[in-house]
C-alpha cells in the first residue's frame, strides 16, 4: 500500500513524497537521498509512534497516516568543489595563440537550438576512422536508412574537410535526422524551440541506423584489415530460446560471418554475452545460457559504486522476472552474465538519470564514479575468452621481450585491482607454460572478427559528459583524446585543447561536467600504460 507524506529537512519541505508501507525502510531513505542528496547511512527519520524509525522497522506497524509530516535528520554530502582551474576557451586566449590554433584543430559544430547531444555525439562518432571509411564507401541498400547514412557520410566528410576556423552548420543533416527520428523533433510547449534530448538516445539511434543500414560494401572495405589480422572463422551462437520454452528443439544455432561483416553496428560496437539463467523459485528448472548482442553497456550507479571496473560487474550480475515454463507463471531468475565477444569499440553509458514523481523530471545521479585511461575487461570475459585473451597476450609479450632483447621470463597474470584508477581488472589464472604453436592455437580458438579486442584492454578516447541536474536541461560537451598528453573538448563550435589530468574532473560529484558516456578503442599491446603517440 502506498501513501503520500510530506518530509520535513531543515528550511526545506518536500511534499507528496510516496511511501510504500509494505517495502523496507531502506527503499525510502533512497528516495529521501535522491531528493536531499542525504546518504542513507547519515539519515535519521523522527515523527512516527516510538521516535525513530530503525532500518529493520514494518511501516504498517509505526501508525503512519497519509499526509502525515516526517523529520528527517542528516546532512548531505558535500558537492565537489568546481576545478581549480578553468577551463580556457578560445575567446580567452591571445589572438596569436587562436590562429596558430585554428589551424591544427578540427571544426566545431553549430548549435542550431538545443542540439549540443546531436553535436557532442557526432564529435565522439569522428573520431572512429573505420566508420568514416565505411560511410565513404556506402552504397545504397534495402535497409531505409540510405538518406540518414548519406547525410552521417556528408557531414562527417565536411568535419573532415574543416579546421576550427569556423564551425561546421549542420542544418542539412539536422532536418534529416529529426525526420528521420520524430522523437528528436518534440518542440518546446511554447513552440518557439526544440527540448534538450538525451546524449546516449542519439548515439544509440545513430548506431542502430547503421546497423539497420546494412552497409556491406563498408566492411567489405575492410576486409583487408580482417584478413591481416586473423582468419575468417564460423562463430557459435547459442539460440535465445530457453529450454524451458523451447525444449528439445533445434540444436544450437550455427552462424556464418556475413551478418556481421553486413552489420557495421555490431561490426564496430557489437558486444555479445554469454548469460546463465537460474530459476530462484525452482530447482526442476535445470539452468540454461543464452547468447545476447548488445551495442553499448549501461553501468547502473548504486550507493557503493565508486569505480567504473565495479560498476560493469554489478551490470553483469541481476536478478529479473520472466515467464517460466516449468511454473507456468511469471518466476524470479538470476542472470550472470560473462562477455563472448570483445568488439573494437567499447561504449560505456553511466546510467545517471532516474524519474522522480514530485517534479515529473528525471533527475541526476551526481555521484563520483572514477574510470581508468585503460580499461582491462579480461576477468569480465567468458572461460573460454579468457583463455584466448590470455594467450594472446602471451604471444605479443614474447615478441614483445624479442624486440626489445629481453630474456623470456613467467607468464603474466592479469593485475589486481588495487589501484584501479591505473587498470581495472582482477587477478586471473596464469597461461601455462605453452609452445608458441599451442599458443597460437589456444589463441586462434576465440570467436568474433579479425576486428575484436584480443587483449581484453581498451583505451579511454572519447567521453560525452552532462552539465546540469536533469535530463530536460543543462549541456552536453564531448572531450576527444588528441593525444597522451592533450584532449579537445568541443562545446559546440567552440573547441578548446586541455591537459590530459582534468579527465579526472570529470568523475562527479557536484554541478561540473559530469561523464555520460565513455567510449574507449582496443589495445593492440599488452601494456597497462596509456598510450604515447
Amino acid at each position: 500500500m502506498s501513501i503520500t507524506v510530506s518530509v520535513k529537512w531543515g528550511k526545506h519541505k518536500y511534499e507528496n513524497v510516496e511511501l510504500d508501507t509494505t517495502a523496507p525502510v531502506e527503499l525510502f531513505k533512497a528516495q529521501l537521498y535522491a531528493l536531499t542528496q542525504v546518504p542513507p547511512d547519515r539519515q535519521k527519520i523522527m515523527g512516527v509512534k516510538g521516535g525513530t524509525v530503525k532500518d529493520d522497522a514494518d511501516w504498517t506497524t509505526l501508525g503512519v497516516k497519509e499526509g502525515q509530516v516526517l523529520m528527517l535528520m542528516g546532512s548531505a554530502e558535500k558537492l565537489a568543489d568546481p576545478p581549480p582551474v578553468a577551463t580556457v576557451f578560445s575567446e580567452d586566449l591571445p589572438a596569436e595563440t587562436v590562429a596558430a590554433a585554428m589551424t591544427t584543430n578540427p571544426a566545431g559544430i553549430a548549435n542550431l537550438g538545443n542540439t549540443c547531444y546531436l553535436n557532442s555525439t557526432l564529435q565522439c562518432m569522428r573520431n572512429v576512422p573505420e566508420l568514416h571509411t565505411a560511410l565513404t564507401s556506402y552504397t545504397p541498400s534495402s535497409g531505409g536508412q540510405d538518406e540518414m547514412v548519406f547525410a552521417m557520410r556528408d557531414i562527417m566528410a565536411e568535419l573532415e574537410r574543416s579546421n576550427a576556423s569556423k564551425e561546421v552548420v549542420p542544418i542539412k543533416f539536422v532536418n534529416t535526422f529529426r525526420t528521420h527520428f520524430p522523437m528528436f523533433a518534440e518542440r518546446t510547449d511554447d513552440g518557439r524551440g526544440y527540448v534538450q534530448q538525451d546524449a546516449e538516445e542519439c548515439w544509440s539511434t545513430l548506431v542502430n541506423a547503421l546497423s539497420q543500414a546494412g552497409c556491406p560494401t563498408a566492411c567489405a572495405v575492410s576486409c583487408a584489415v580482417l584478413v591481416w589480422c586473423g582468419e575468417w572463422r564460423e562463430r557459435l551462437v547459442i539460440s535465445k530460446d530457453s529450454p524451458s520454452s523451447n525444449a528439445g528443439a533445434n540444436p544450437p544455432l550455427l552462424k556464418g560471418m556475413e551478418a556481421l561483416r553486413n552489420n557495421l553496428g555490431d561490426t564496430l560496437f557489437g558486444v555479445e554475452t554469454e548469460s546463465v539463467y537460474t530459476n530462484i523459485e525452482s530447482e526442476a528448472e535445470p539452468p540454461y545460457t543464452v547468447r545476447e548482442s548488445v551495442r553499448k553497456i549501461s553501468c547502473h550507479i548504486s550507493e557503493k559504486t565508486a569505480h567504473l571496473y565495479s560498476a560493469l560487474e554489478e551490470s553483469l550480475v541481476e536478478t529479473i522476472e520472466k515467464s517460466s515454463a516449468v511454473l507456468g507463471r511469471e518466476a524470479q531468475y538470476s542472470k550472470k552474465a560473462r562477455l563472448a565477444r570483445l568488439p573494437p569499440y567499447l561504449a560505456v553509458q553511466f546510467v545517471r538519470f532516474h524519474w522522480r514523481k514530485d517534479t515529473n523530471k528525471r533527475a541526476k545521479i551526481v555521484r563520483n564514479v572514477s574510470f581508468p585511461e585503460v580499461l582491462d575487461v579480461r576477468n569480465l570475459c567468458t572461460d573460454k575468452l579468457q583463455k584466448s585473451i590470455n594467450a594472446h597476450c602471451e604471444l605479443l609479450r614474447k615478441e614483445e621481450d624479442a624486440k626489445a632483447g629481453i630474456a623470456p621470463v613467467k607468464p603474466e597474470t592479469a593485475p589486481a585491482s588495487a589501484e584501479p584508477s591505473s587498470s581495472s581488472a582482477m587477478e586471473t589464472d596464469p597461461v601455462p607454460e605453452l609452445s608458441t604453436d599451442a599458443l597460437k592455437e589456444l589463441a586462434a580458438g576465440a570467436e568474433g572478427t579479425g576486428f575484436d579486442c584480443k587483449t581484453g584492454r581498451y583505451e579511454l578516447f572519447g567521453i560525452i559528459t552532462h552539465q546540469g541536474r536533469t535530463a530536460e536541461a543543462g549541456h552536453y560537451v564531448a572531450w576527444v583524446k588528441k593525444d597522451h598528453k592533450k584532449w579537445l573538448v568541443f562545446d559546440d563550435e567552440t573547441v578548446a585543447e586541455v591537459d590530459s589530468e582534468r579527465i579526472k574532473e570529470l568523475h562527479g560529484g557536484g554541478d561540473w561536467h559530469i561523464a555520460y558516456m565513455c567510449l574507449f578503442r582496443k589495445m593492440d599491446t599488452t601494456s597497462l600504460e596509456v598510450p604515447k603517440e
